[in-house]
């Protein structure tokens, strides 16, 4: 189990990763792109090559988010279009830069429903698989339940995972925060394997491939997207703690997107956390 946090690629991508080895992360999320914007990322070779040696030296598994604004249940063309382009760029991007995977929002079915844009989804999905690196993984991510959002229960996930042929490369991003949201009561002992029982009941085994580590400002089931520091929030230690201690996450990376002691995201405080809980629970380490 790696403790790591989603760094600040300001100065490029690959300066991320002396900023994670310095808070003492042994895993790394990155963004390749603006996140509210539709830019695809455009690297440079010499940005490229840059981030591939420092990935290389810093020898941490690697992963990227996806930007914000990708809707799959749109009805906008428009949106449609560039949706698929922007998360195939980013599966390309992912395979030349050795990124172990791409995690995604599927986007909001806008009130229509989930069943009434459900194939649609898996017919967008489908078509930027089809031009994706067989050794990428695409992260779908559980959300909080706000809005009209897609992926707020494991049904709904492993219902886009079947309607995509089960594809191997398919797997889920688990976010703390948002599935306590949601009502998954995985702080205490019993709630964490009720939920993980269905989570292996509706999307089969090894989709659970990384975890948003978050502990939650909002109450078990308030369905609100609201992320605190470790222990500081709704999930508090022993909620970490006995969710770390489940088999499910044993090799499961865990990726921090606090808002940070300081309020500038990700530290070196919350990873100590992390790393005490982990060894509390008596979780492996990396």
């Amino acid at each position: 189990m790696r403790i790591g946090a989603h760094v600040s690629s300001a100065g490029g991508p690959h300066t991320a990763f002396p900023k994670a080895l310095a808070m003492g992360a042994e895993a790394l999320q990155v963004f390749l792109s603006a996140p509210q914007q539709w830019r695809l990322p455009a690297l440079s070779d010499e940005q490229a090559e840059a981030f591939i040696a420092a990935r290389g030296e810093a020898a941490i598994p690697v992963f990227t988010h996806a930007i914000y604004l990708s809707n799959f249940g749109s009805q906008d063309e428009a949106i449609q279009e560039k949706s698929v382009a922007s998360l195939g760029g980013y599966l390309e991007w992912a395979g030349r830069l050795g990124i172990e995977g791409v995690i995604v929002h599927v986007g909001s079915h806008l009130g229509l429903g989930f069943d009434a844009v459900r194939d649609q989804a898996c017919r967008l999905l489908g078509t930027v698989l089809e031009r994706a690196p067989e050794h990428v993984s695409l992260l779908l991510e559980n959300n909080a339940g706000q809005g009209n959002c897609m992926g707020r229960s494991f049904a709904e996930l492993g219902s886009l995972i079947r309607g995509l042929g089960d594809d191997p490369r398919l797997g889920i991003c688990l976010d703390t925060c948002h599935a306590f949201a949601m009502g998954y009561d995985i702080a205490n002992t019993e709630g964490c394997e009720l939920a993980l029982t269905e989570l292996a009941n509706e999307l089969g085994p090894g989709r659970l491939r990384a975890v948003h580590a978050n502990d939650s400002k909002g109450a078990l089931g308030g369905v609100k997207d609201r992320h605190e520091n470790i222990g500081e929030g709704s999930i508090g230690y022993d909620g970490f703690r006995t969710l770390m201690a489940h088999r499910a996450f044993a090799d499961v990376p865990f990726l921090l997107e606090v808002p940070g002691i300081d309020g500038k995201g990700p530290d070196a405080e919350n990873i100590r956390r992390l790393k005490q809980l982990r060894d509390e629970a008596g979780a492996p380490g990396a």
